[in-house]
Parts: structure tokens; sequence; C-alpha cells
């Protein structure tokens, strides 16, 4: 067999097995890894866990993008690129264990392989990066059933942890930060001349490419009388012996932005609700996210929107391309914070944008990415930054810190 005819074999192979794992989910184990910082093992944990679902995904599948071209009978491949479409579910840690200051993590987990992006677009198998905020509530009174106040900042630490174990995505809980100062008018606020703005005020200091937040809106009872003050003994003991009944079910409501954390645009906006039965005495004290909450059926109900939540973020996300902010500019060379630990490489190629401000008639600030058509090659990475060279000097073009790389 000649080495283009086996050439053509190897890559009719890979296209049929791509077809194939496009709709289905493949079971892999993986090893992951990563540093322990400050004897913080949970983030160490999370990350390495990260890195484990990456390694898995490539494991599982890979697209090879290329320019092919045949000269003298010998089949060519150019640019390649490998990168992901599979998402990592139903992550199971096997084994755990730490070495000097480095901690591994073994996992197996189930890739589900989607169809490609519209366009092509596939973010290049990059890490972006979500900041998920608090989610106030429109009525805080309602959480004074079974205390559950904190869920206006607990819920961002959940959600981002089924983010980074669920996702290719970098979730930052950024739960005591709310981006809403009116519940009611979310996802937009008041100035003071009047006109209504966005999240842009805390783009810069989030330094990430998403925002999301929301409200929590409602979280009452379908029937408040199973919880009356003023009910008796006989009441109570209807309500044990009637424990199935709909009239135990409680509400929870609540509304979900993602915001360009480059631009402050709103790009999604969606609303979740669903119902499960609270069976626990209104003078308990269970408090959010405690073993007792997880048991009810609301909080499994509970459990499962945010499993949702995730999984309609990653679908929203997943084909968006990645980006990240400039630091600093030097000559050819340009600094931006994005490196190892979001995939990026030597050799990457991103575009460059200008961002500039404006203003409208009626006191409303937008950004606006310009495209400078020139294109930026890593020439260095780090696990949190890289550097990268133009073709010409950047200060020709008026390239800033705050301007942006993009990857189609």
């Amino acid at each position: 067999m000649s080495l283009f005819n086996f050439m053509i074999r190897i890559f009719t192979i890979l296209l049929c097995s791509l077809f194939s794992l496009s709709v289905h989910a493949v079971t892999m184990e993986a090893e992951g890894s990563a540093i322990i910082f400050n004897k913080d093992i949970d983030s160490a944990r999370q990350a390495a866990i990260r890195d484990a679902t990456q390694q898995a995904s490539l494991q599982a599948s890979a697209i090879i993008s290329s320019t092919q071209s045949i000269q003298q009978g010998v089949l060519s491949i150019d640019n390649m690129q490998v990168s992901t479409l599979g998402t990592a579910s139903n992550v199971e840690i096997l084994d755990e264990r730490i070495s000097g200051r480095t901690l591994f993590v073994k996992i197996r987990t189930e890739i589900e392989f989607d169809e490609r992006c519209a366009g092509s677009v596939q973010g290049h198998g990059y890490q972006k990066s979500v900041a998920i905020t608090a989610f106030p509530m429109l009525h805080p009174a309602q959480a004074s059933l079974g205390d559950l106040g904190s869920i206006q900042t607990e819920l961002s630490n959940l959600l981002s942890n089924n983010i980074n174990q669920m996702t290719n995505l970098r979730a930052l809980n950024a739960g005591m930060l709310n981006v809403h100062d009116s519940a009611q008018n979310a996802p937009t606020r008041q100035l003071s001349a009047g006109a209504l703005t966005t999240v842009l005020d805390f783009t810069r200091q989030l330094d990430v490419q998403y925002i999301v937040s929301g409200v929590i809106r409602d979280m009452t009872m379908r029937d408040s009388s199973v919880i009356d003050p003023n009910r008796n003994i006989l009441v109570d003991l209807y309500n044990r012996l009637d424990y199935k009944s709909k009239r135990h079910m409680r509400s929870l409501v609540m509304d979900l932005y993602i915001h360009d954390g480059f631009t402050g645009a709103l790009l999604f906006n969606k609303q979740y609700a669903t119902a499960g039965r609270w069976h626990l005495p209104p003078e308990t004290r269970t408090g959010f996210g405690s073993a007792e909450f997880w048991r009810m059926e609301y909080g499994q109900q509970t459990s499962q929107l945010l499993k949702q939540v995730t999984e309609d973020l990653n679908k929203e996300l997943r084909c968006k391309p990645f980006s990240a902010r400039i630091t600093r500019s030097e000559g050819p060379f340009l600094w931006f914070n994005a490196g190892a630990l979001s995939g990026i490489k030597q050799g990457d190629k991103l575009t460059v944008y200008r961002k500039s401000s404006f203003y409208t008639e009626d006191m409303r600030s937008h950004v606006q990415l310009s495209n400078t058509r020139k294109t930026m090659t890593v020439t260095e990475v780090q696990p949190t930054f890289a550097v990268g060279r133009l073709t010409e000097d950047g200060e020709i073009y008026n390239i800033q810190p705050d301007d942006v790389v993009i990857s189609h």
C-alpha cells in the first residue's frame, strides 16, 4: 500500500469515527493535575478536574481541520489544529493523591458530542472565563422559611462548581458581588440622568469574558396554610399524614442573564421555574445547601434546575469566539490575560480588536470593538497570560491596554 493510499485510509477512518461519535456519548477515564497554592486543596482539585476532563475529551475525539494538497503523489496537511467538541458530564472521581505540591485526580466521565457550530466557529478549544455573581431576591422575606437567605450568594458557588466540573468553561465565583442595584428592574439599572444601562461598570472589575447574573423571583409555598403560625396540633397532624399532597409544593423561580464581559451587552436572558415538596415545620432553620436541604424534594428539584442552567450556559457559550483583554503593548509585542490554563499555545494566531467607548444623546454608554484586521502570533505562554507578536509595531495601529484579541 502506498503512503498516499495509507494516509487517505487513515483520514477516512477518522472522519467516520467523528461522525459516529457526534451522535453518541462515550465513557472515558483520564488523569489531571494542578499545583496547590497557599494550601488551597479545594481550588487545586477543581483545576485538576478541569485538566482531567479536557484530557478525556481529547482522548475521545478530535477534529482535524486543515488545508490539504497533493504534491507529487504525497498528501500534505497544513495548519493542523486540534479542538474538541465533546462536553463532559457525570464526572466521577476515581482516585486522588498529592505528590509534593501537585494534586493528581483520576476521573471517569461521559463525553457527549454535539454538532459543529454554525460558521465553523469552535473557539479552538480555548477555555472561556465566566464570572458568576450574586442572585438577589425580589422578595427576601420569602427566604425566612427554612432560613434560606444565603441562596443569594451560595447559588453562584454551586453554579460555579457545576460549570467547572461539567463544561470547558472556567467559572469564577463572584457571589459576593451584586451587579443589580434593583432586582425589580434587572437586568438593567437606572443612571442618575434617568437612562438605563447594563452591567458595563463591572466588566473591568471582573476581568472575564462573560458575566453571569440573575434574580430570584419567587420562593413561596403553593398553599400558605401549611406553614400558618396559628395552626393547631390537629392541622400539624393532618399535614404530616398528607405529606404527598401538592399543598406542600414550594416554588423556585429565577431569571438568568449572560452579559458580554467587554461590552456589557446582554447576550442571553431566560427564566427558570421548578417546584418541590417542603415538609419541614416553619420554625426549622435548615439553611440553603445543607444536607437536610438536599434530602428534601425541594432541594433535589433545585439541584436539577442548576444542572439545566449549567447545560444551557455551556450550549449558549460553546460556539462563541474566544477573546481576552490586552494588558500591555510594547512595540510589536502584546501581552494578554489568557495563558496555558486557557489552552493558549505558542504559534496560535489571534485577531486584534480596538476597543472604544462612546455616549449617545440620552447618556447611554456603549462599547465598540473594531477589527484592526491584524493578526498576532503567540510567542510566549505562561499559566495565566501570554505574549504575542504583530508583524509591525503595535503603536502604528494605536493598540492599547484594554483592547482585545479574539480567536475566530
